[in-house]
């Protein structure tokens, strides 16, 4: 994840035989070069500050030198590290030869060289993790072993309103429910938690991810924990909930029909802003967005907004309609002989007349009756297919697309005279995922609706189902949330949805808790009997040693969970 900066290296280095003098040993050296050899898997190395040790010696070999001393001993390390530095200081004081992954030595290094070095890479590091902590908008918390706090960022301090001063170096036990604490549970059984949903304190909501600190031998060292405040969305969800707002839903409606659509966010009041003024106008309107966003429901309430409300309101979408009908129903037919019928038939347009007429998917209408449309758009008059006599109509038109027109312009797809008579005003209608802030209401509305329709009461919303319901990025929009929210009314027998009561693909998403991997792990299963319980409880404290953490550990539950079991059956 991280690359460490290479340390310090004297590379001017080479190997020599065992049978060269300690002359021509002592030339390399004054030369500036280090000297390394191996005698029967033993490294020996020779700097340039030696040279004058040599003479010191009778051999006049370098195999006879290494016979006579292991003065010149030293090791060998693939990957320079501080935590190698205890048991090289251990094993030698000697200058060590570094080699690369694959075995070739590139250099050697001081032991001073190695600690200098892994000082300067501890202190870039923890500068590295503070700018961290205080850079990311979750709550960050790091407990060594005891649990006692090592660090606690700003976004910590206003969560919990608690300065850092009051909480390092003192156990998180000391301000929170230990019971209640992730951190602490990853210390005691190793578990990596992973958008978890957690209520540290009672007035507190948060999605936790969480993991145990390893030291080289993979003993747990601390914790660290990340936690993201969704205390407002759990509250917004309690509040649409419990509050009898149906009364007013109605009298808003009745004044405002834009409070039909559902949400407050920023995204979707620019849409109701801008909807708004149009509908006091004759000019056509462009609605652009993926399938499912609302786009007919809009173009219905900017219909029921205007002066056009008493008049019809009439939907065609190009995309369902073959095109060899397309004409007839847009445009009509003329009668006669070969139609059947003597009066013909009135399209959508004709019908819809000082109305408003919704045309979905625009861009798949064909090129031919683009031309048609175009021309009695501006001369406010139809040509019924088969006829020659022009109909006055002023109908107002609104259309929809997924696709990009202004694309479609471009490679000659779509007219450029329709696109610009059309595109007067344009909406951008966000897709769902881009506006998770207005789920809630939405969910809200659409149980009000459903609950209503199969004579249920309404029910209430576990966090982890709310949460699904914004982790998800609901590629059907919002008649994908109608249809779960549905699904969910029509399953759930109780006054709370839970999470089974979701669709599979929502359900992956949620909130879970992933225990460590672990060999010896033996985990407590879903659907045993209570005497098979008890002797899992039994088994694993007598490996443990009636260790009640490493028990816990080894059945893959908390600590807490152990203790009410053991209550339960009287092992204590």
């Amino acid at each position: 994840m991280f690359k460490n900066e290479h340390i310090p290296l004297n590379t001017t280095i080479v190997q020599l035989p065992l049978e060269i003098s300690l002359l021509e040993i002592a030339a390399y050296l004054q030369q500036g070069k280090a000297v390394f050899t191996e005698l029967n898997d033993v490294i020996s190395l020779f700097i340039p500050e030696e040279a004058s040790l040599l003479s010191c010696f009778k051999a006049s070999t370098l195999h006879d030198l290494l016979e006579e001393t292991s003065y010149f001993t030293t090791q060998a390390i693939s990957l320079p590290s501080s935590s190698l530095l205890p048991e090289l200081i251990q094993t030698t004081n000697r200058p060590v030869l570094i080699k690369d992954k694959k075995g070739t030595v590139q250099g050697y290094a001081t032991l001073l060289d190695l600690y200098q070095a892994s000082v300067l890479e501890q202190h870039k590091w923890a500068s590295y993790f503070a700018v961290l902590a205080d850079t990311v908008t979750d709550a960050v918390t790091v407990v060594d072993r005891d649990g006692a706090v090592i660090c606690w960022n700003h976004v910590a301090e206003e969560l919990y309103h608690l300065p850092s001063a009051d909480v390092l170096g003192k156990r998180i036990g000391e301000h929170f429910d230990v019971e209640t604490l992730m951190v602490l549970k990853i210390l005691d059984e190793g578990r990596v938690i992973r958008n978890t949903y957690h209520r540290p304190r009672p007035d507190t909501h948060v999605l936790i991810n969480a993991s145990p600190i390893r030291d080289g031998h993979g003993q747990i060292i601390g914790g660290i924990a990340t936690e993201q405040d969704i205390t407002q969305l759990v509250r917004l969800n309690e509040q649409l909930t419990t509050a009898d707002s149906y009364g007013i839903a109605q009298v808003e409606q009745a004044n405002d029909l834009f409070s039909l659509i559902s949400g407050k966010g920023p995204a979707i009041g620019k849409v109701i802003q801008w909807a708004k003024k149009v509908a006091a106008t004759e000019t056509p309107v462009l609605l652009i967005g993926e399938s499912g966003v609302g786009k007919e429901q809009l173009a219905h309430i900017i219909h029921q907004s205007s002066s056009r409300a008493q008049e019809p309101f009439l939907t065609l979408n190009c995309g369902i309609v073959p095109s060899g009908l397309l004409e007839a129903e847009l445009f009509g037919y003329q009668g006669g002989a070969f139609s059947g019928s003597e009066s013909g038939q009135a399209g959508k347009l004709e019908q819809a007349k000082d109305g408003t007429l919704f045309i979905n998917e625009i861009e798949k209408l064909p090129l031919d009756l683009q031309a048609k449309l175009y021309h009695s758009l501006t001369q406010q008059t139809i040509i019924r297919s088969g006829g020659t006599l022009p109909i006055g109509v002023r109908t107002r038109i609104i259309i929809a697309t997924t696709a990009d027109l202004a694309g479609k312009l471009a490679k000659q797809e779509f007219r450029s005279d329709l696109y610009y008579a059309l595109n007067v005003i344009s909406i951008r209608i966000p897709p769902l995922r881009d506006r998770t802030e207005d789920i809630p209401a939405m969910v809200q509305m659409y149980l009000k609706q459903f609950s209503l329709q199969y004579q249920k009461p309404v029910p209430t919303l576990s966090p982890e189902v709310l949460l699904a319901f914004t982790n998800h990025d609901w590629p059907g929009n919002i008649q994908e949330l109608k249809n779960v929210i549905e699904r969910c009314l029509i399953l759930s027998d109780e006054d709370t949805i839970q999470l089974e009561h979701l669709p599979t693909a929502l359900q992956q998403l949620q909130p879970s808790l992933a225990l460590a991997e672990s060999d010896n792990q033996t985990s407590l299963r879903a659907k045993i009997s209570e005497d098979e319980e008890m002797i899992f409880i039994e088994e694993a404290l007598v490996k443990t040693g009636r260790n009640k953490s490493a028990a816990a550990k080894l059945l893959g539950i908390s600590r807490g969970t152990l203790y009410n079991k053991m209550r339960e059956f009287g092992l204590e």
